[in-house]
């Protein structure tokens, strides 16, 4: 008797593609967004009426667009003349002010545009925002390493200059230069040969001395031949000055140098003393540069008190040091910034609460004893998203000053829900007006959904997984969180990390597999340290689940993490830093790994090659073959830029060759024809940058054009049912209309072409329900090629070629239950139904 035939309950088929112009366009139903993410503010500088003078990484301030130059009035709000007349901005690192009351500029490396003005290394404005076109210091600095570090504005107009670099306007110069009132080199300071030492060498601070003198600083073990140990003063003329010297060790890199009013002088960076073989991140000389003994601060460790953007040190008129550090000392009940008295010890008076979130850049003490924390951090104290915030003498918040200094905000990772809402993670902190930290949700129109509540987050949202009960997993530098599908947290799931650019990828039986570059972890499972592959895997309630343990010691190791995906039978496809046999050197590839961790012996390991080859993106072609993106040259010995496809079993598909592709390639989606979405920093000849798509065969789809094209970064894919493509990234308009950080394309050649209709009617599969395996029986007329079942998230989960038209069987061992969508690949399109498995 004849097995019985179920002709499964059809799911709407997948529509054929709709004839329409061979480019891709901007969907006008998909709402434009206006998304924001919090700035950053690295240099400070007071003048004289109280108004402060700001640089950073902000193009908006107080909802206005801004320059990264800006002028704030005393209460934080906007100076909108000085705004209009500085102008565009770029490369602005420091500022400073000089005696006469205008403004200095330096662009740390490169060159420094503000005021109308383009400069090498420095460009000096007016006192109202003006450029200041009778200071110009020629071709600048120059060298091997160029940098400009910071700039001494002198009482007669005259400007010292310290970094990196040999010559300055093609005099040779080496780290230290005095510039006359029009930027010309001054011939008559005299440092000979400068300084020197035995590999890198840079002057990191200079400092005026009431006596005319000066006090360099920075990583050299000489000057003009003289030996001194990262600290010197020079004369006035710029020669060394022999009657000072110190006891610091060759090992020291001192940053920045505050002297106070006794003489005596405080250092920040690295400070080794004397024999020492550990230095520390604070000290204090004498007025002749012995270590002060009767100063004792806590333990501050190397390079945890400095700023190159401004300083780290500030002292008050009554003698008490303000400072900033990168962690503090715990143990001293000090966090990133304190107050320490005058011998040193921690002044309890002044307090801060939690202070922020993250590393301070600069401080500045006001004229009127208040003190300015300038950074990146996204809280402080319970303040949120405001990198400039102003303390008072007791370390309470200024609530009166909030400036809000932001930047386009960024889309790093999104999913879409089955009911067709879009949520999307990245670093932002405001959409159309709405406060909503890190994490939102878009209505289909692309309109804020108001019923998803702000998570309130501080660390970006790097990537995102649907589980297929509709929760949210969301990660980011320091947590995995767990959301209800009306936004709530899920307190059944509890993680965190000490890591950045936390990766998921959620397995079929609900565990998630998580990776970072390095990784750390507190859960409900206990503390972990530092996990050395960077990849572990976790239970559903966030608990580590032992019986994944990737290789991390020995031969054939596994050192580090960058991208992952799952293939349909189970296995893990990873890309990091993988040392192969029993050799020493780390490379960069491709490697598989069983269910357990344990790596496949039977997959390639694939070398990547380049100056520093990297993969960010694994996609699995439902053929099996592997597509890779990222930043390298090369395949062994193969040329291939940012882009190749790998065999089943490792080694380089030589048939897939797709054009030369600059930049970065961040994410690659594989559509439902099998045409390829290439996405990232990129460009190529030809091509549309930042988005492209490629044939199955790795050549440019010319039908893919550059009418719609980002102008930045693409991050993040989608591709809806109807054909639609849904990006994220950094953008902030595309095609010349404002779309910030998220929009939507239509493009033709997207989905499967629909199979005719007697295809369908002659395709066949049984049992219902399912349980242990699927039968399909294809129709043989139309040159069956593929079957695949996926979850409901879209994911392949079982996937075998077809050689022929005989009936063909689909394993379904350790599947959930669940419906599941069958797709049948024919040469003649596709057939697509429900199946339920049981």
């Amino acid at each position: 008797m004849k097995a019985p035939l179920l002709f499964l309950a059809s799911l709407s088929l997948l529509p054929a593609v709709l004839p329409h112009a061979q480019a891709q366009t901007l969907d006008p139903t998909f709402a434009p967004s206006s998304v924001f993410a919090p700035g950053a503010v690295g240099s400070v500088a007071e003048q004289p009426d109280g108004k402060l003078v700001i640089a950073g990484r902000f193009s908006r301030l107080n909802g206005s667009p801004a320059s990264s130059l800006s002028r704030l009035t005393a209460a934080g709000t906007v100076d909108a003349a000085f705004q209009q007349n500085v102008g565009t901005t770029s490369g602005i690192y420091e500022i400073g002010l000089a005696a006469n009351g205008k403004i200095l500029a330096s662009a740390g490396g490169g060159s420094v545009t503000a005021g109308g003005l383009t400069r090498p290394g420095l460009v000096r404005l007016n006192a109202d925002g003006t450029g200041d076109a009778t200071f110009n210091p020629g071709t600048g600095p120059a060298g091997s390493v160029v940098y400009l570090d910071e700039f001494l504005s002198l009482p007669n107009g005259q400007t010292i200059v310290v970094g990196t670099f040999d010559t300055f306007n093609g005099a040779t110069v080496n780290n230290i230069v005095r510039l006359t009132a029009t930027g010309a080199v001054d011939a008559t300071f005299n440092t000979g040969t400068g300084v020197a030492g035995t590999g890198y060498t840079e002057v990191n601070t200079i400092v005026a001395l009431p006596s005319g003198k000066y006090l360099i600083a920075g990583q050299f073990t000489s000057f003009n031949g003289n030996p001194c140990n990262g600290l010197a003063r020079l004369n006035a003329d710029g020669s060394f000055d022999p009657s000072f010297s110190t006891n610091l060790g060759a090992d020291s890199y001192i940053v920045n140098v505050l002297v106070q009013p006794d003489g005596k002088i405080l250092l920040t960076g690295s400070v080794y003393v004397g024999a020492a073989t550990t230095g520390q991140g604070l000290a204090r000389l004498t007025a002749t540069g012995a270590l002060d003994t009767g100063f004792t601060p806590p333990a501050f460790p190397d390079y945890d008190v400095y700023s190159f953007s401004g300083s780290s040190i500030q002292l008050q008129p009554d003698g008490k040091i303000l400072l900033i550090s990168n962690q503090g000392v715990a143990s001293a009940g000090v966090g990133r910034v304190a107050r320490l008295n005058t011998n040193g010890t921690v002044d309890a008076t002044f307090q801060v609460g939690t202070g922020p979130s993250n590393v301070p850049s600069a401080i500045t003490l006001l004229a009127n004893g208040k003190l300015l924390v300038a950074g990146s951090f996204t809280n402080f104290n319970g303040l949120g998203d405001r990198p400039l915030v102003e303390v008072t003498s007791t370390g309470a918040l200024d609530q009166a000053f909030q400036p809000v200094l932001q930047n386009a905000g960024i889309v790093l990772a999104m999913v879409r829900q089955a009911d067709g809402k879009i949520v999307a993670g990245g670093n932002f902190s405001e959409i159309n007006g709405q406060p909503m930290r890190r994490l939102a949700r878009f209505n289909a129109t692309g309109s804020l959904d108001a019923t998803f509540p702000s998570p309130n987050l501080e660390n970006s949202v790097t990537d995102l997984a649907l589980q297929p009960d509709g929760r949210l997993l969301a990660a980011g530098p320091s947590f995995l969180k767990r959301y209800q599908t009306t936004g709530a947290l899920d307190n059944t799931l509890t993680a965190s990390f000490n890591s950045s650019n936390v990766k998921l990828l959620l397995q079929p039986d609900g565990r998630i597999l998580v990776g970072s570059t390095a990784l750390s972890i507190n859960n409900t499972g206990g503390s972990v340290g530092i996990i050395s592959t960077g990849f572990m895997r976790l239970l559903a309630d966030g608990s580590i689940d032992n019986s994944f343990a990737p290789n991390g010691a020995g031969a054939n190791r596994f050192i580090g993490f960058t991208a992952m995906t799952l293939q349909p039978n189970g296995k893990i496809l990873v890309a990091g830093r993988f040392v192969a046999g029993a050799a020493t050197v780390a490379i960069r590839t491709v490697m598989r790994l069983e269910s357990t961790g344990a790596l496949d012996a039977s997959f390639a390991g694939a070398e990547f090659t380049g100056a520093l080859p990297t993969v960010n993106t694994l996609t699995v072609q439902p053929d099996g073959k592997v597509l890779a993106g990222g930043s390298f040259t090369g395949y062994s010995n193969t040329a291939r830029s940012n882009v190749a496809r790998l065999n089943a079993d490792g080694t380089l598909d030589t048939g897939f060759v797709p054009p030369v592709i600059n930049g970065i390639v961040n994410k690659l989606l594989v559509q439902p024809n099998n045409r390829i979405l290439v996405a990232g920093s990129i460009n190529g000849t030809g091509l549309p940058s930042y988005l492209t798509r490629l044939l199955s065969t790795g050549t440019a789809d010319n039908s893919f054009g550059a009418s719609a094209v980002p102008n930045s970064s693409v991050n993040a894919l989608l591709i809806q049912p109807d054909g639609a493509i849904v990006i994220g990234g950094s953008f902030t308009a595309i095609a010349g209309q404002t779309y910030m950080g998220l929009a939507r394309l239509t493009a033709s050649n997207v989905l499967h072409v629909q199979a005719p209709q007697a295809v369908a009617a002659r395709t066949q599969a049984w049992p219902v329900p399912a349980h242990t395996a699927l039968t399909v029986a294809p129709d043989a007329s139309a040159h069956p090629q593929a079957l695949d079942l996926l979850d409901a998230l879209g994911r392949a989960v079982r996937h075998l070629e077809l050689n022929g038209a005989a009936p063909a069987s689909l394993a379904l061992d350790n599947l959930p239950a669940g419906t599941y969508l069958l797709r049948v690949t024919y040469a003649e399109g596709a057939v697509t139904r429900r199946v339920q498995v049981q």
